[in-house]
């Protein structure tokens, strides 16, 4: 597959796990502990002779990203602290992932807070020696592995100070369906941290924390809910981006309990409800319907909110004749009525209060087609259900 196929298929992927595990997992205080607190080298690496992921882990943490509804993997090779968590890892993961269907994704951090040629800065003779390392490793991740899919980078110098278009010319050679992300130029996908702002024209993902943190922190118990990971995962959908959810795995290489049962009950939730996210078109009606909405062919998808407020529930701005309205994730159709772009869904049946948002199936007569609202301008004014 070369590289535009790619960037067609990565697109279809929507959801991914990002992983973030390395030496910092053992001390359990978050990945950027040894910066944070300035810990000796000494000290935080003494964390080393705890470092031992269960044997399988690696093929267990993809088998739980396809089981979840997940179609690609990015895994930290290294972070800043310079770490490289280990060949038979890193070569466990990658197998597992191709002979399961995921994508294939690693993550390399540039930075290097422990080697003193880094920090002597661009322009000295010690860094030139930095830059040749990172050539280096950076090209043995893209022959030691076989196919990668994606080199999803952090912590990037300013691009002319390590020579990346020349990298990037040998890499490609070397993986010539590649996408590359977060390196400032020769980039496929754009790549939040965060936050949604997305990249109109270009191709982009979210990535996001599970709670509040990259790394594994035992004292970071502030978890997103089922809900808020599936409100995240169909509003990117709708303005075309992917999310890439992130974990972090304890010592051992395995996950908290409560991460596992959020990644669990949106894997559920996909099972009935992915049909409106993987491979969907975003924002059929050209954001008039103010909804979170997808679409494939003459189906448009809409991700119910603010259900709370009555059972009666409106849907503007489609210029369509609708012929058919059900759930989802049950294929249940109930009765509506249609006056002009005007929808009103009269059946709706009623929201458990403990379920995740439902998804409305809607069946067009042709391609869909926004109305504009006239109380707005006739020019290009995006919502985007913020």
């Amino acid at each position: 597959m070369n590289r535009e196929e790619k960037k067609l298929q990565f697109r279809t992927w929507a959801y991914g796990l990002f992983i973030h595990y390395g030496v910092y997992s053992v001390h359990g205080l978050g990945e950027w502990l040894m910066a944070k607190e300035r810990m000796g080298e000494p000290e935080y690496f003494s964390a080393l002779k705890d470092f031992h992921p269960e044997p399988g882990m690696a093929r267990r943490w993809v088998e739980l990203a396809r089981d979840c509804g997940m179609k690609y993997v990015v895994l930290t090779t290294r972070h800043h602290d310079g770490h490289f968590i280990g060949h038979e890892l890193v070569a466990e993961y990658c197998r597992a992932c191709r002979e399961l269907g995921l994508g294939v994704g690693l993550y390399y951090s540039v930075m290097n807070w422990c080697d003193p040629n880094y920090r002597k800065g661009p322009g000295t003779p010690e860094w030139k020696v930095f830059v040749e390392r990172t050539h280096r490793q950076i090209r043995e991740l893209m022959t030691d592995y076989g196919p990668i899919d994606y080199l999803f980078y952090d912590g990037c110098p300013p691009p002319e100070t390590w020579e990346v278009e020349n990298l990037h010319a040998e890499i490609r050679q070397l993986q010539p369906g590649l996408l590359v992300s977060r390196c400032r130029v020769d980039v496929d996908v754009f790549s939040c941290e965060q936050h949604s702002g997305g990249a109109a024209g270009k191709l982009w993902e979210s990535c996001y924390t599970l709670n509040d943190s990259w790394g594994y922190n035992a004292f970071d118990a502030n978890w997103k809910t089922p809900t808020q990971v599936v409100e995240l995962l169909t509003t990117l959908a709708h303005n075309n981006g992917n999310l890439l959810l992130n974990v972090g795995p304890r010592a051992d290489g395995t996950l908290q309990p409560e991460a596992l049962a959020t990644l669990k009950a949106v894997g559920d939730w996909l099972r009935v409800n992915g049909e409106a996210v993987y491979g969907a078109q975003p924002h059929p009606f050209n954001y008039f319907d103010r909804e979170i909405s997808t679409a494939k062919g003459n189906t448009v998808y809409i991700r119910l909110f603010d259900e709370h407020r009555r059972r009666e529930r409106k849907i503007c701005g489609i210029g369509n004749r609708v012929e058919r309205i059900s759930l989802l994730a049950t294929g249940e159709a109930f009765d509506f009525k249609q006056e002009g772009d005007l929808i009103t869904l009269c059946g709706l049946p009623p929201k458990t209060d403990d379920g995740l948002p439902r998804v409305l199936k809607l069946e067009l007569d042709g391609a869909p087609r926004g109305i504009r609202n006239p109380m707005f301008p006739d020019c290009d004014i995006r919502v985007t259900g913020d």
